[in-house]
């Protein structure tokens, strides 16, 4: 474990295209998925197999380092979410699993309410300017557990508070940030 004196670098891959409004046939391809998997889910045999168990969330110096990297990045892994968000019958079976008695209505309405008023054009829809504006609980499993590879290096660094770490995206843009 290095001393909180020595900087930390953290690569990532960093994505630059314009912040927009969620088009009206974005968001109703969103609804139509979540209704698709909703009745997936409810159509299940058995659904408590579909649960998957979330992983634990990162703490402490680690979630600092992870929200000011993928900060920095702008999420080039989340542009691969699209109008699915890889929310799907089993992220909604934990949801449910998570929160019981929650209605099918109150889970859709969760998540359309937190859809980012700008979203990276083409991304995620709830891709904002200050990251994932979906609660945690609420992401799918790929979205809690996914790391690029300057993450998984970071993280295996075993961060300490107070430690300076230098975010550098692909493309040479550098920012600091302390622990």
């Amino acid at each position: 474990m290095p001393p909180p004196s020595l900087p930390l670098r953290i690569d990532v891959p960093g994505q630059r295209v314009p912040l927009e409004p969620p088009t009206p046939a974005r968001l109703r391809a969103f609804k139509r998925h979540l209704i698709e998997a909703m009745r997936d889910l409810v159509g299940a045999r058995r659904p408590e197999r579909l649960v998957q168990k979330r992983g634990p969330d990162p703490s402490g110096a680690a979630d600092a380092g992870v929200r000011a990297a993928c900060g920095h990045c702008g999420g080039s892994c989340c542009m691969a979410g699209g109008t699915h968000a890889f929310i799907d019958d089993r992220t909604l079976a934990r949801v449910r699993a998570e929160r019981p008695g929650i209605t099918a209505r109150a889970a859709l309405t969760a998540y359309v309410s937190a859809v980012a008023p700008r979203s990276f054009r083409g991304s995620c829809l709830f891709h904002g300017e200050a990251g994932c504006t979906l609660d945690r609980p609420l992401r799918a499993e790929l979205c809690n557990s996914y790391y690029c590879n300057g993450l998984k290096d970071f993280l295996k660094a075993e961060p300490q508070p107070g430690q300076v770490v230098t975010i550098v995206t692909h493309a040479g843009e550098e920012r600091t940030a302390t622990l």
